[in-house]
């Protein structure tokens, strides 16, 4: 099943009928207890990644779920479509507090910075491919197929991320990789979704987040 789609801001619209939407899924599918509890959380911080971005963010938030192997799999969908030009993105990044996408921990802040490189500052987009493992896009992922591959750009999987990390985790001389996995073992987010991939597809955005119950 598919929900409906959710138009959501970083100015707050939507945002009550988003997580409204998630209780309402999570009672339908059948979640309880803790499960329910998790899927609204992983929304929670979706949304909360949200009104952290720089700049009139606009965006299409809906839950997508499904049994597979006696499993329920649940997929929470967010998708903005970048329409600022060129001089605006690095007008609103030079106004920014924040004025480049530093690396900075924590998962959603590293799926906000992505999301922020290609909206508004894309001299910066190239450095996500080393800072955050960016790579080549899992189209199945996105619903992609045919003519659609060729226009894809890139993608970030959290679980691909972490397995990159703990592969590296005992290089004790690595104090970036040390801090990494510490992050990863108190991140919320890490120990709950089973992955967080993030696509972007021309100038579309899709954050996904996955949870198997």
């Amino acid at each position: 099943m598919q929900t409906e789609k959710i138009k959501i801001s970083n100015n707050g619209e939507g945002m009550n009928d988003a997580l409204e939407l998630t209780r309402k899924t999570a009672d339908s599918i059948g979640l309880t207890g803790k499960n329910n509890y998790y899927l609204c959380l992983l929304s929670e911080e979706l949304l909360g990644m949200v009104r952290a971005i720089v700049g009139d963010f606009k965006a299409s938030f809906w839950i997508e779920s499904w049994i597979e192997d006696a499993t329920r799999k649940c997929k929470i969908h967010l998708d903005a479509e970048s329409q600022i030009d060129y001089a605006a993105k690095q007008d609103l990044i030079s106004v920014s507090s924040r004025k480049k996408n530093a690396f900075s921990f924590g998962i959603m802040e590293k799926v906000r910075n992505i999301m922020e490189g290609f909206l508004y500052n894309m001299e910066e987009s190239f450095k996500f491919q080393s800072e955050y493992g960016t790579g080549i896009l899992d189209y199945g992922t996105l619903g992609m197929s045919g003519s659609e591959i060729s226009q894809a750009v890139y993608s970030w999987s959290m679980s691909k991320y972490k397995k990159s990390i703990e592969n590296k985790k005992n290089d004790s001389d690595n104090e970036t990789v040390s801090e990494a996995w510490d992050e990863l073992e108190k991140s919320i987010i890490a120990n709950i979704a089973d992955d967080v991939q993030v696509g972007i597809k021309d100038n579309i955005i899709s954050v996904i987040i996955l949870k198997n119950f």
